[in-house]
């Protein structure tokens, strides 16, 4: 009798992290309260299980209708569960399951309990997080599949999950009234900071007599921010047009799972390796929301708590007397970041940035005639400083990011056999090979040989157009699933970051050799019709080198020969 109350009153009951107890609203047809029935406070920035008590009191003959509850900022649910499998698969899985727990509603002055599970399931709605299934304890669903949804940038209630329930007064025409809803969920992630004055988590409830709703609100308190870690790195690259002054620039902050989010971020160009150009102004336009704006760059996020990277458009807003760097990300995590661009100091800084953690933060400007940077080249090799705060506000970081424009002076562009070109003095890429194309079995080998006086302590590889790496997740790090083989030296770890493969090496090395077969690579069906019909003429194979010295320099290889 009880599941269409169940599949209604429960919606978004997966996202209620956080929660404490709701002091009753003003006096309406129908009063609200929570309760937390695990441990609170909750300690910053941590993975853990709360319980919740959610309470209805409505008076006689009516019963609660609509529910909006908003969380506050940093409470999340993990929505990379079963490697993101979760959010595809229309069949529920156990390994999706993230809470249980008991609905109570009153019909005919009886109370019924009933108990259920709440499984992640895909969104039911473009622009959706994701979606939320009740089942009975037999696997019955109970009601629709209900959607999690993120807040925009700009809300007045910050950058989080507001869920809007609708809870039935009926069944089979008989009168009933949701009184409680007991719960626990489990993989929660907490925010990362300990204001002074907690966050509140706020609800609104009117009932089916009174449409003015009740307002509550509870405040939740965080404690442990000072024993967040919190050492983000900061790297850069620079490459130059062929043909003019204009370089692209690619910024990329890194940090690990367990850190402090980034709250502020603030980046500092060398003025006498990169200068702003004024082609780049051919793109300014007064504010994204003019719908007229061109990207001048595009933005890649990594987030432990979602499946797939976050892919977003650069803008140059504002006016001539006031710059922007204008960040934005579509649904389902709608976010816009402003950057405030400071052309006295070669300075752009972002404030105010999301509770959401990020692993990786990519920001790529373009080149071109309309570039935002140019170089005389005067300067190739430099370093780029940074000033980062975490979430809390009460740790800061300076990683420099040490850099070579690459097309001043020797190219390292490679040509030919696929060896890398360039001087004796400069690290360099030899005896490529690129094989199985035609047969959908793809290889790579290669070999990175470290610049003079100097030695190899990371390379990163970006794999030509065409190949990808097959990856799965391993205790919430994305690594390749096999066909790795490395000669000359030992690895401390290796990862997928943004689709790229990050070899980090224990000591540091001289030259290394990677070879990577079918197990690890996976080829596009365009590429392989391409190199079945021998129409297959270059790929190009970008090797990142990162020195122990803490110099970064990218090296571009052409490859021409595939064996076909």
């Amino acid at each position: 009798m009880w599941h269409g109350v169940r599949g209604r009153a429960l919606a978004g009951l997966a996202v209620l992290a956080g929660l404490a107890g709701f002091a009753p609203g003003a006096s309406a047809s129908v009063t609200a309260g929570m309760s937390v029935t695990s441990s609170t406070p909750v300690t910053a920035g941590s993975t853990g299980t709360l319980g919740l008590d959610l309470r209805f009191n409505p008076s006689a003959g009516d019963a609660p209708d609509h529910v909006t509850l908003n969380l506050p900022p940093g409470v999340l649910a993990n929505a990379s569960i079963d490697n993101g499998q979760c959010l595809k698969t229309t069949t529920i899985a156990s390994a999706c399951q993230i809470g249980s727990g008991t609905v109570t509603a009153s019909a005919l002055g009886t109370p019924i309990p009933t108990p259920v599970n709440f499984y992640l399931v895909p969104p039911p709605a473009a622009g959706d997080l994701a979606g939320l299934e009740v089942t009975t304890q037999q696997g019955d669903q109970v009601g629709t599949t209900n959607a999690i949804v993120i807040r925009p940038s700009g809300d007045p209630n910050g950058v989080g999950v507001t869920l809007d329930l609708t809870l039935p007064n009926s069944l089979y025409g008989v009168p009933v009234a949701v009184t409680d809803i007991n719960s626990s969920f489990s993989g929660v992630r907490f925010p990362a900071t300990c204001p002074s004055t907690p966050a509140n988590v706020t609800m609104s409830v009117d009932s089916y007599n009174v449409s003015t709703p009740t307002t509550a609100s509870t405040p939740l308190p965080v404690t442990g921010c000072g024993a967040l870690p919190y050492n983000p790195q900061y790297s850069l690259s620079a490459v130059k047009d062929a043909h003019d002054k204009a370089i692209a620039i690619t910024t990329t902050i890194t940090q690990s799972a367990a850190e402090s989010p980034n709250g502020t971020v603030s980046l500092t160009f060398p003025r006498a390796s990169m200068a702003g150009a004024l082609t780049g102004l051919t793109n300014l336009c007064s504010s994204v929301s003019s719908g007229t704006c061109k990207p001048v760059g595009s933005v890649t996020a990594a987030s432990p708590d979602y499946p797939t990277p976050l892919t977003g458009k650069a803008y140059l807003t504002g006016t001539l007397h006031g710059l922007s760097l204008t960040i934005v990300f579509p649904a389902p995590f709608p976010l816009t970041l402003v950057g405030a661009v400071d052309l006295t100091t070669n300075t752009t800084t972002f404030s105010g940035l999301p509770d959401i953690p990020l692993t990786n933060l990519t920001v790529a400007l373009n080149g071109g005639s309309a570039g935002l940077f140019d170089t005389s080249c005067g300067t190739p090799t430099n370093v780029s400083t940074s000033k980062l705060t975490d979430q809390n506000g009460d740790k800061t970081a300076s990683p420099a990011a040490h850099f070579t424009i690459q097309g001043c002076g020797s190219s390292g562009s490679g040509s030919g056999s696929g060896s890398s070109s360039g001087s004796s003095g400069a690290p360099r890429v030899s005896s490529t090979h690129v094989g199985g194309l035609a047969k959908g079995r793809p290889s790579l080998r290669f070999t990175v040989h470290a610049a003079r006086r100097t030695r190899l302590s990371r390379v990163t590889v970006e794999l030509p157009r065409g190949l990808a790496f097959r990856s799965h997740l391993v205790h919430r790090v994305r690594r390749i699933r096999g066909g790795l083989r490395i000669r000359g030296a030992r690895l401390r770890s290796e990862r997928i970051v943004r689709g790229h493969l990050v070899l980090t090496f224990r000591r540091p090395v001289r030259s290394v050799t990677v070879i990577l077969t079918s197990r690890g690579l996976r080829e596009s069906a365009a590429l392989r019709r391409e190199a079945r019909r021998r129409r297959l003429k270059r790929l190009r194979l970008t090797v990142l080198v990162r020195t122990s010295g803490g110099r970064s320099r990218a090296i571009h290889v052409t490859l021409r020969h595939f064996g076909l």
